[in-house]
C-alpha cells in the first residue's frame, strides 16, 4: 500500500495538492519563483520550494535619456 498523508490542518487525505507559482523575496527584493503546495480541502500550505524550471524574471529598468545612446540615422542603400 502507498504511504498517503493527512492534511495537518483538516485532517484529510492528501491525494492531490494544488500548484501555485509564487515569488520568494529577501528583504522587499525578489530573489527567484517558487512554487507552493496547498491542501485542495482547506487552502493550507503544505509546502514551497525553489522552482528549478522557470526562466528567470527579467528584469525592468528604466533608463534615462542620458544614459541611452543616441540613435543615429541609418544610411541610405547604395544603388
Amino acid at each position: 500500500m502507498i504511504n498517503q498523508g493527512e492534511c495537518p490542518k483538516c485532517g484529510k487525505r492528501v491525494l492531490h495538492v494544488r500548484v501555485e507559482s509564487a515569488v520568494a523575496t529577501v528583504d522587499n527584493t525578489s530573489k527567484g519563483r517558487c512554487l507552493t503546495f496547498s491542501c485542495i480541502h482547506c487552502n493550507v500550505v503544505l509546502g514551497v520550494q525553489i522552482d528549478q524550471r522557470a526562466k528567470p524574471r527579467s528584469r525592468n529598468l528604466k533608463a534615462t535619456s542620458a544614459e541611452m545612446p543616441a540613435a543615429t540615422p541609418a544610411a541610405p542603400p547604395a544603388a
